[in-house]
């Protein structure tokens, strides 16, 4: 009975490895070198790249049963590098380094540790102001994996008590998705998917003028389709949209999802991929979402094409910027591959009759040769 009960458990950690590789990332991250910042059943209230108004959530934001007061621990051995006051944002926050190159970030406490806590009263009555923001000499306050470092709270711009938790790039101070290092969610939930988006650029920028259908999606439990099941008649240069958010199986929160594939005839010609960003690059937030629709309706539709100039570390693979050329007179198919950072998928495809382009275009194709890639027994797809 042990023998078998053993065998199944390497079967079931051998798929779910499977499982975790077939995640986009460009580097492994350590699991087990970090502990959950909480000693609470992990929950979350945000997810890290969760799409928001002007900037894409850094972050996890851990429950804690809707109350302040719980121990805040050290994820790994390190030092106190930097301490923080605001009277918005992130409340009190508390920096930790570590020697494997990352750093860990907690904020909205109630308090901090009382060596801590000394070190920011003095900082305070030096500087003779209350928000503060200051690093701290490496290994001056040392700190163990497990150690209590602050208590948590509501401090800073919250709607309610919980530990936001950040794990950087020390070096880059990148912010990186928790859950790689496996700092894992329960989740057994696929994305759901429900509007998908046709933008007609016919050349031009995207902009609030852009021609574009907005079409309903059905299904559940990761398998979609259109609403109203029909082939789409398509012409020229095309960007594509969707709107799908995600959930897990510890709260009823809906959060953003991980990563985002779209293949025209089975190739790959656009991925996006929430691993990592920059502090400086999350306000491109704006161009990597459908904008005007936001703006107008409050509603966020995913661009899954790459406006110039975008430098957003998002996108890992892409054929001439997601944009696709639809000239040939063929029948192609376009495909969404979904996941969350669990590795839940969803899929929704169409079917697109291309058309050739219209007179007006047609003078500024000729003579020109196009650099093309092929569908092996299917067609050929224009790229400019």
């Amino acid at each position: 009975m042990n023998k078998l009960f053993a065998t199944l458990l390497l079967i079931i950690c051998h798929q779910y490895s499977l499982h975790a590789q077939a995640l986009i990332q460009s580097k492994p991250y350590p699991k087990g070198y970090f502990r959950y910042p909480l000693d609470l059943p992990p929950s979350t209230a945000g997810g890290f790249g969760e799409i928001r108004p002007n900037h894409f959530h850094s972050g996890l934001d851990f429950r804690t049963n809707q109350r302040s007061g719980y121990p805040v621990y050290a994820a790994a051995d390190g030092y106190i590098s930097r301490l923080r006051v605001q009277f918005g944002g992130g409340g009190n926050i508390v920096y930790v380094d570590h020697p494997n190159g990352y750093t860990t970030v907690y904020m909205h406490n109630q308090s901090f540790a009382p060596q801590l806590a000394k070190a920011l009263k003095d900082y305070q009555y030096k500087t003779q102001k209350f928000d503060v923001d200051f690093n701290l000499p490496p290994n001056q306050i040392k700190v163990g994996k497990g150690d209590v470092i602050a208590i948590s709270g509501q401090s800073g711009a919250v709607a309610g008590p919980h530990v936001h938790f950040e794990i950087r790039d020390t070096k880059t101070e990148q912010t990186i998705n928790p859950q790689l290092f496996g700092l894992t969610i329960p989740d057994q939930i696929a994305p759901a998917i429900s509007t998908m988006a046709v933008y007609e650029l016919d050349g031009k920028p995207f902009s609030e003028n852009t021609v574009h259908q907005f079409l309903p999606v059905s299904g559940a439990e990761g398998n979609y389709h259109l609403t109203q099941a029909k082939v789409l008649t398509l012409t020229g240069a095309v960007g594509f949209g969707l709107s799908v958010i995600d959930q897990n199986s510890a709260s009823a929160n809906r959060y953003g999802i991980y990563s985002l594939e779209l293949k025209l005839d089975g190739v790959t010609v656009y991925t996006f991929a929430l691993e990592r960003f920059g502090f400086d690059q999350t306000k491109a937030i704006n161009g990597y979402i459908d904008y005007p629709t936001f703006a107008t309706t409050g509603r966020f539709i995913q661009k899954c094409f790459i406006p110039p100039g975008n430098k957003l570390p998002l996108y890992p693979q892409a054929i001439d910027r997601g944009i696709i050329n639809f000239i040939d007179d063929a029948m192609h198919t376009v495909e969404y591959v979904v996941k969350d950072v669990a590795g839940n998928t969803s899929t929704l495809s169409a079917r697109v009759q291309s058309k050739s382009p219209p007179p007006h275009l047609r003078p500024l194709l000729k003579g020109q040769k196009p650099s093309c890639i092929t569908i092996t027994g299917m067609s050929l797809i224009w790229r400019r």
